[in-house]
């Protein structure tokens, strides 16, 4: 099973329209039947298996992570794609504002829990150091980084075996007047290095060490390769995808059997405390 390890603002929402195109029904946006859980469990892929996706393949969601008990029983293809530090913690901010409903100054957001070297727990889990979570990145089957997205998606095709992707972007900010701001401004500069440290060590992991190997391993013809694959997307737009009978299975399932299930199941399970 690929178990893709959705870090937010990695451009996760693009990455599962590729999913559910290549994948169809055989795909599944989770997440955890409790909404307090440190990950989506095996219980959880259980059930849905039989409830919904006897012939499921493929997962992605916030929820996956490579430190949970999902291989206990199983065989299991993790993957991630992963983000300049700086930069993905900004867009995340800015994220917030525009479409969280956020209406905090950045220097107090920033100080809440939940920011500070989000990559580096959602790989190693809570409290990971840098250390804690490159010595997880050996669970991984692929790890992606943002700024080669397409090339990313031909080697991890290739690699993994994966069925043939396409994909239209998604949620793109109406703006990126704030991530600039935050990126250009040497007081929030500061503040952004000060907490991401440890995000910054493990990208520094990645883009040295991971990544070249991954390249080296997949052969001198990836930039032909990645040629192809854009020549092949160019066209692809989201209504295309919509008319694509596996894409519009997987919706059609998602939408209205799985996700009002789970949704019900999480807001009984956070009443009930």
């Amino acid at each position: 099973m690929l178990a893709v390890v959705h870090i937010h603002k990695t451009a996760g929402t693009t990455l599962a329209g590729a999913l559910k195109y290549a994948f169809g029904p055989r795909f599944c946006a989770v997440a955890a039947e409790d909404p307090d859980a440190p990950f989506l469990s095996t219980r959880d892929l259980e059930r849905l298996q039989r409830r919904f996706y006897p012939r499921l393949d493929a997962i992605l969601g916030h929820d996956v992570r490579a430190y949970s008990d999902l291989s206990r029983d199983r065989a299991v293809e993790y993957v991630a794609y992963m983000r300049d530090p700086l930069e993905r913690c900004a867009s995340h901010y800015q994220y917030d504002v525009q479409r969280g409903g956020v209406d905090l100054p950045f220097e107090e957001w920033i100080t809440h829990e939940a920011v500070p070297n989000r990559q580096t727990r959602i790989i190693g889990g809570p409290g990971a150091t840098a250390d804690d979570a490159i010595s997880l990145l050996g669970r991984f089957s692929f790890i992606g980084v943002l700024n080669r997205f397409d090339e990313g998606l031909v080697m991890m095709r290739k690699s993994l075996d994966l069925p043939d992707m396409r994909y239209a972007r998604k949620w793109v900010a109406p703006s990126d007047d704030i991530k600039a701001r935050l990126l250009a401004d040497p007081a929030s500069l500061e503040l952004l290095e000060e907490a991401n440290r440890h995000d910054m060590a493990l990208w520094q992991h990645v883009v040295e060490e991971i990544y070249p190997k991954q390249l080296a391993a997949h052969g001198p013809d990836l930039d032909a390769e990645v040629r192809r694959f854009r020549d092949a997307n160019a066209g692809t737009t989201v209504k295309w995808m919509y008319r694509q009978p596996r894409y519009a299975g997987y919706v059609a399932k998602w939408r209205l059997l799985y996700n009002p299930w789970v949704q019900r199941k999480r807001r009984a399970t956070a009443d009930s405390r």
